[in-house]
């Protein structure tokens, strides 16, 4: 089994660019592939977005909602919002949602409210986000020394 550490590799699996440092790879087939817990891997993205300094695009939005295992009509109610605003948000891809501030901000804190069991989390990331509300989106950046499997 032949395996390396990739100082930066950058994955689109989840549906949006992640861009991993010291990404953990092992030899499959003649093929180099990431080689962490996926389940990890996920909740640590997860994480990620709901710390994101910038705005949320409509790719992560899909992410978010699939990992919830929610319909776009189930997403839509948990955030008082018409199914047809989550499907325009995700069309939006690569861009921002344009979601009213205070839906993202509930959806970010949807997110933590699930990883984190502490409600300091939940505070400081209140506080961090007022800052947010006006940047574009920005790649995920992820160490993968974190992920190793």
């Amino acid at each position: 089994m032949q395996t390396k550490t990739q100082k930066k590799y950058i994955d689109e699996g989840l549906g949006f660019r992640v861009v991993l440092l010291n990404a953990p790879m092992i030899k499959v087939r003649g093929e180099w592939a990431l080689h962490v817990n996926y389940n990890e891997y996920q909740k640590a993205v997860l994480k990620l977005l709901a710390h994101k300094p910038s705005r949320l695009a409509g790719r992560e939005i899909s992410f978010i909602r699939k990992y919830f295992a929610m319909t776009a009509r189930l997403f839509a109610n948990r955030f008082s919002v018409k199914h047809t605003a989550v499907l325009k948000w995700e069309k939006q891809y690569d861009e921002s949602t344009n979601m009213t501030w205070s839906t993202e901000k509930d959806i970010r804190l949807f997110i933590l409210d699930d990883l984190e069991k502490k409600a300091t989390a939940l505070r400081n990331l209140y506080h961090f986000l007022q800052d947010v509300a006006q940047e574009p989106p920005k790649p995920i950046v992820l160490d993968g020394d974190d992920l190793a499997a």
